[in-house]
């Protein structure tokens, strides 16, 4: 715990917005034009988007206080920059629940928290981590999702963000390595873990696919993260698997996980904000 007291004393303390959704939002078009928002490149003010599963959401953890959005938000803020967020990630999520076109609840909520950051002076980013439910054996929306499917989902995730955002930059986080032992309710395990690692080239060669087809609006996260997680069972919350016999997974990072988690993020933003 030394190290989340040092990171709070390097880190400027911010107390971030919490959004109200409303659960009668109108659906999206998908025909319609691009909206008339700002989103553009402003001085110091940033509005970011996170999109993803519980690991963005901070399960297991504090998710008002130590999520890796709120510590993304912190970093930021320490750096000089004014952030307006929205944490999107959603417990058991995968690409398929956040398709345009199946127009889901959390969908619809994503598309509210970025139109309001949208109306905002300053860049709009939009910082998206999938995959780890993808990957699972079962009872996760159409889980498990063939490499190919989990790129094509991607893709569209991304088109429509990029339609509808015409100034948003998007940025694809590589997702993280669990445990073999991973068994909640859903079943992940060795045959997850391996499915969840051929993601990763799928996400090298989509972002490949946008440097050309849309210059500087989409962007691969760090591939280091996968790596420094790998085997780290110190940053990830221990959890009782399914397996029985006080066998434990680790699949969702602890506090100081979700730190170094923000690191990441945070370097991949101020990247972003270079180019």
């Amino acid at each position: 715990m030394k190290r989340i007291a040092l990171f709070a004393l390097i880190c400027l303390a911010v107390n971030a917005q919490s959004s109200i959704f409303s659960s009668s939002i109108l659906p999206p078009s998908q025909k319609s034009s691009a909206l008339p928002l700002h989103g553009g490149a402003g001085r110091g003010s940033l509005n970011i988007v996170f999109i993803g599963n519980s690991i963005t959401y901070g399960a297991e953890i504090n998710h008002t206080t130590e999520a890796p959005p709120v510590r993304v938000s912190e970093l930021l803020t320490a750096e000089g920059y004014e952030v307006n967020y929205r944490n999107c990630g959603v417990s058991g999520s995968t690409t398929v629940d956040w398709l345009p076109e199946r127009n889901s609840r959390i969908f619809q909520r994503m598309v509210a928290a970025a139109d309001e950051l949208a109306q905002k002076d300053g860049a709009l980013i939009f910082t998206m981590m999938l995959g780890t439910n993808d990957s699972a054996i079962d009872c996760c929306t159409g889980a498990p999702v063939a490499p190919a499917d989990y790129r094509a989902n991607i893709k569209k995730i991304v088109d429509y963000i990029l339609h509808r955002y015409p100034a948003a930059k998007v940025i694809i986080n590589y997702p993280l390595w669990y445990h073999p032992h991973t068994y909640n309710a859903t079943r992940y395990l060795h045959q997850g873990l391996e499915r969840l690692q051929t993601y990763l080239p799928e996400i090298d060669a989509l972002c490949k696919e946008y440097k050309k087809a849309s210059p500087q609006r989409v962007f691969q996260g760090s591939r280091k993260t996968f790596r420094a997680f790998q085997n780290r069972t110190d940053l990830f919350v221990a959890e009782d698997s399914s397996l029985g016999n006080g066998v434990k997974f680790y699949l969702h990072p602890n506090p100081e996980g979700a730190i170094l988690l923000a690191h990441f993020w945070t370097e991949s933003i101020k990247q972003v904000l270079s180019k």
